[in-house]
């Protein structure tokens, strides 16, 4: 028995060693790039059989070491080819691949001839392919993500994929919710978002930039994020553009959709219970705006469903689903597509964070409170899109319509605000509840026209109505005041600890104050535009390309805002214990029942005009670009208030004349070189100039009429190769210098700082800066596996005014001053995505990793007091397993490993050490905790 097995295993070895291994490559034979998921068979051997990987090659294994075996390639839209290899030659002498024992077959594309048909071709653009291709043949620094990497990606809204751009990293609210992107540095406002190449409003109440959470991912067929502008471009962005291109109409007819169910584990822990209030029933309208400025409100006039709080285990599941069905009609010369998307997730952030303060004589800021905040959100979002296009021979019609929606309801605690010890053993302590219900919406028609009037001359135009709302009724705070019998320790002193988590004792609770908010805006926009381009020949190699045009926007802008105070009717009422059922046994008196409309009740308008000129040479060697553009900008605002101080209305004027230029060389067909320059601009928003002052969520705010546009110009240089037509690797540099950058920082009433001085967080400019740093960007497929990375570094610097204390004395120095970066950049930011594809068994996965360095998150008017974001390290999953019938199953998975954000300053008071989790070598102002996401779904195409 022993020597047969021993023979059984030499008769294995032997046939292994005999065994011929056939390495192959499959092309397109017209463009010679690589065709990705090709099958391969053995016509002599049935079970022998390959598909090629993410860089068109094969492997074929168990061959015979001699003889031939014909091979039969398939593969959709080409023509199927039966090829006959002889297994022990050497082809590489052939010249056809340069590596030895490689075999390249080269597949043509099934045009069969049908009479008089006429086949009109149209180009595939959501493919990995068409992303490289766009890339290359661009003429500025383009950076673009594929439908496809989109689906294979872990992410679910447009604010997440976009962190996979190399130079992109992510601005998180205080919910932990990712909205806004900052690129190369700059922060959101220096951006600009376009659907479909159009540029659309923002339904934020504060800013002119949109937030990119509200778009569904499944919506879109790429995602274009331009970094250098040219003329016909709007001037108002430095570090770049981001371009949402949703789905178009399919060359025949498709039928795709997907649905997933998940959670967040943020719950699954002890002591981190699902809130909610009753926000069925809540006031919907202020009693102001109910019934007019001179109504006296009661409690009456308030439902009571913000402030019935409840504690749920655990919330429902997540749910993320979507759809999209197109076709084309009549000769192909009509496409229709109409595709939707939900997703309800909820989600918990618990942040722990400390309020700190400078004492007269200090030169470090030291630790006042300690303070717990728990978020649960529920956010419902929905997207809706539909374009219907024509051509009629030498003109086309496109008609796109877009609808998105987000609704959060959500419940902040506060707990341990403004602590204070009244003993040994006891302290009393501040919790606040705040909730909310708000509905943020774009709704965006465009109407679009391309007639190629002759074969050169072509003219262009489109019509845009967009209007963008924010409704955010009956938000509510209501604060107690506890008193809390503390744990001693094994030494006898008092220790304080949360009351969330029930280390100590709650002996009383009183009511303290309430407030509830009322707030809506609606920014609404009119825009036309008009193109028209010449190609005219400069010999039998070269051509130049004119273009000139002009735009117009009339953008309208409303704001109201209104608060009423709330003091207890029994100031001595006592709750009992810290149910959550206290917050609706309180009884209220309104004390400001005719509150009347707020600093932020204003109407503005803008007017932007725009004009500029263009051309284009080019030439095989590649192309050389000079623009002109010139901008005017006029804002108004009229406040619906007279205060004291202030004037009521108010209005910028200016123009802006914006150069530009760029170089192409192409040395070769898969190389690039890019110098490029152009000029931009920074607008103020109205919300920016208008002179209101309030209590903002975390600080007093203040507008700033007195604002000014920054101006910044912009130089790239950018060198491109692509070694196939899914592979690149590009590395650049750029410089930007910011004339009077907007940036908000902390301002005084009275140009002192002290105790009992109010202090402000507004906008304002500041001086000169400066800001460069360079960026690498890989896509490199071997077989079945590929990489993706890219990498940032960014340098900024920027000199303001400080105040400083003098050692041991309350008075402070003058002129002290600072440098630092701008606000939001971080020096390294990096992503890592290492990719699976086997397209024989159908299946898929992404693991993406993401780094961003330290940051600067908020200006202090203090030296060295600034407040900074530690560098956070991200990992995602996704993966996927797909069949021949178009059924796939999916999962995806965020922060895998569950990174916390954290927000310090670099100086060290030596009491704040007396604090727990402090550090000797910083301050831990707070931390932020969010937990794993995940989802598993199926996907199904027709």
């Amino acid at each position: 028995m022993k020597r047969l097995f021993i023979g059984a295993a030499l008769i294995a070895m032997t046939a292994a060693l005999s065994a011929h291994t056939l390495d192959g490559v499959v092309t397109d034979h017209k463009t010679g790039e690589p065709l990705i998921g090709t099958v391969i068979r053995v016509k002599e051997l049935p079970g022998v059989t390959a598909t090629t990987g993410l860089d068109g090659s094969f492997s074929l294994h168990e061959l015979p070491d001699k003889g031939r075996v014909t091979l039969v390639v398939s593969y959709i839209s080409y023509k199927t080819q039966e090829v006959v290899v002889d297994v022990a030659r050497d082809y590489s002498k052939d010249g056809k691949t340069g590596k030895a024992g490689t075999f390249a077959i080269a597949l043509e594309e099934d045009n069969q001839q049908l009479g008089e048909v006429v086949v009109t071709g149209r180009r595939e653009r959501r493919s990995d392919r068409s992303a490289v291709e766009t890339v290359k043949n661009a003429l500025g620094v383009l950076n673009v993500m594929s439908q496809q990497s989109i689906q294979l990606s872990p992410d679910v809204n447009v604010a997440n994929v976009l962190q996979r751009v190399s130079g992109v990293t992510l601005e998180r609210d205080a919910s932990g919710e990712a909205s806004y992107a900052i690129l190369r540095g700059m922060d959101k406002r220096y951006n600009y978002t376009l659907v479909n190449g159009v540029k659309i409003p923002s339904p934020d109440d504060k800013n002119r930039y949109v937030p990119l959470n509200i778009f569904p991912s499944d919506l879109m067929d790429r995602l274009v994020v331009a970094k250098s502008l040219t003329a016909d471009m709007e001037g108002d962005a430095a570090g770049g553009v981001v371009d949402m291109v949703m789905k178009d109409a399919p060359s025949s007819f498709q039928l795709q959709a997907n649905a997933a169910v998940g959670a967040t584990d943020y719950f699954w822990k002890d002591g981190r219970d699902y809130l909610t209030t009753n926000r069925s029933d809540y006031t919907h309208k202020s009693p102001y705006e109910a019934f007019g400025p001179n109504y006296k409100a009661g409690m009456d006039d308030f439902k009571q469903g913000p402030v019935q709080l409840k504690s749920h285990s655990m919330p429902a599941p997540n749910f993320v689903g979507g759809f999209s069905v197109g076709n084309r009609f009549w000769n192909n010369r009509l496409g229709v597509i109409v595709a939707g998307s939900v997703q309800n997730t909820f989600r918990g952030t618990e942040r722990t964070y400390n309020s700190v303060k400078m004492a007269s004589g200090e030169q470090a800021m030291y630790i006042s409170n300690l303070h717990h905040r728990y978020y649960s959100m529920h956010d419902l979002t929905t997207g809706l899109h539909a374009k219907v296009d024509l051509s009629l021979g030498s003109h086309k019609l496109e008609w796109y319509n877009m609808y998105v929606r987000t609704h959060s309801k959500g419940v902040r605690y506060n707990n341990g605000i403004g602590t204070e010890y009244i003993g040994a053993d006891s302290y009393t302590q501040d919790d606040e509840m705040r909730s909310l219900s708000q509905t943020q919406s774009i709704f965006a028609t465009n109407l679009k026209g391309t007639h190629h009037l002759t074969d050169r001359l072509t003219l262009d135009w489109s019509g845009i109505f967009s209007q963008a709302k924010e409704d955010d009724p009956d938000r509510t705070y209501i604060t107690l005041t506890n008193t809390v019998s503390c744990t001693a320790n094994t030494e006898g002193d008092a220790v304080a600890g949360s009351i969330w988590n029930g280390n100590n004792t709650i002996t009383k609770t009183l009511p303290k104050s309430a407030e509830r908010r009322f707030q809506h805006n609606k920014d609404t926009d009119w825009a036309g535009y008009l193109n028209l381009s010449y190609d005219m020949p400069l010999g039998q190699h070269a051509d130049a390309l004119w273009k000139a045009g002009a735009q117009y926007r009339r953008k309208e802008r409303s704001n109201r805002y209104y608060s009423y105070i709330f003091n207890p009717a029994d100031i001595s009422q006592q709750l009992d214990g810290n149910g959550f059922d206290q917050f609706a046994a309180i009884s209220w008196v309104c004390k400001t029942p005719y509150s009347q409309a707020s600093q932020l009740n204003y109407d503005s308008k803008e007017h932007i005009g725009g004009a500029y000129a263009m051309v284009t040479l080019k030439s095989p060697l590649g192309e050389v670009y000079a623009g002109f553009r010139a901008e005017h900008t006029n804002q108004i605002y009229t406040m619906l208030q007279h205060f004291r101080n202030m004037g009521q209305v108010g209005e910028q004027s200016y123009w802006d004349y914006l150069p530009s230029a760029a170089i192409k060389w192409t040395p070769n067909k898969q190389m690039n070189v890019r110098l490029s320059y152009y000029r931009s601009i920074n607008r103020p928003g109205f919300y920016e100039i208008v002179p209101y002052q309030i209590q903002g969520e975390e600080y007093q705010e203040k507008g700033n009429p007195n604002l000014k546009r920054a101006r910044i110009d912009n130089i790239d240089l950018r060198w491109e190769w692509f070694p196939s037509a899914t592979e690149q690797v590009l590395a650049g540099v750029f410089y930007k210098y910011l004339k009077d950058p907007i940036e908000q920082v902390f301002v005084t009433s009275d140009g002192k700082i002290g105790a009992g001085t109010d202090a402000y967080y507004m906008p304002d400019n500041l001086g000169n800066a400066r800001n460069m740093g360079f960026e690498i960007d890989v896509v490199k497929y071997i077989r079945h596996f590929g990489l993706k990375a890219n990498y940032t570094y960014t340098h900024s610097k920027i000199t303001t005014s400080k105040r400083q204390y003098q050692q041991g004395s309350a008075e402070y120095e003058k002129g002290v001053t600072q440098s630092r970066p701008l606000v939001n950049q971080a020096p390294h930011t990096a992503n890592l995505s290492l990719l699976y594809k086997d397209t024989q068994h159908g299946w898929n996965a992404q693991l993406a990793a993401s780094y961003t360095g330290t940051r600067l998150a908020l200006v202090s008017p203090f030296k060295d007091a600034d407040q900074w974001d530690k560098a956070i390290f991200g990992l995602d999953l996704s993966a996927e397993k797909q069949w021949p019938c178009g059924l796939s199953v999916f999962v995806k998975a965020n922060n895998l490993l569950d990174a916390k954000r954290e927000r310090y300053l670099k100086t060290v008071n030596k009491s704040n050490l007396e604090y727990e989790g402090q550090r000797a070598d910083r301050t831990i102002v707070g931390t932020y905790r969010y937990g794993r996401t995940f989802l598993v779904g199926v996907r199904c195409k027709l």
